[in-house]
């Protein structure tokens, strides 16, 4: 059995997360979330897919368009989250290792 380690004894909290960082995080969702409605108006204004297409390959291509379509602006709020979470993590950290190491620094 493995012992805590010094990144993953401390939890986060929502003192961890800036203002800055809330809105950022609210920002990406919005963001996301215009984009999935804009994509679902441009290719199924009625709430039913449509192909814009006859084969059915070419149906198929065009699905792979829109899931990559949807697919990087997922990407990009993951990663957008991940950026926010990660710089809340390493000011805990940072305030934890500070405590630790005292006014002096490390001994």
């Amino acid at each position: 059995m493995r012992g805590p380690t010094a990144r993953n004894m401390y939890h986060l909290t929502v003192d961890d997360f800036t203002d800055e960082d809330v809105a950022e995080f609210h920002r990406l969702m919005s963001e996301l979330l215009t984009k999935c409605a804009s994509v679902g108006q441009q290719h199924a204004p009625e709430g039913t897919w449509v192909p814009s297409t006859t084969g059915l390959f070419d149906q198929m291509a065009e699905s792979m368009q829109l899931v990559a379509e949807v697919s990087r602006a997922l990407n990009h709020t993951r990663a957008g989250i991940r950026r926010v979470g990660g710089r809340a993590r390493q000011r805990l950290y940072d305030r934890f290792s500070s405590t630790l190491e005292g006014p002096a620094g490390p001994a």
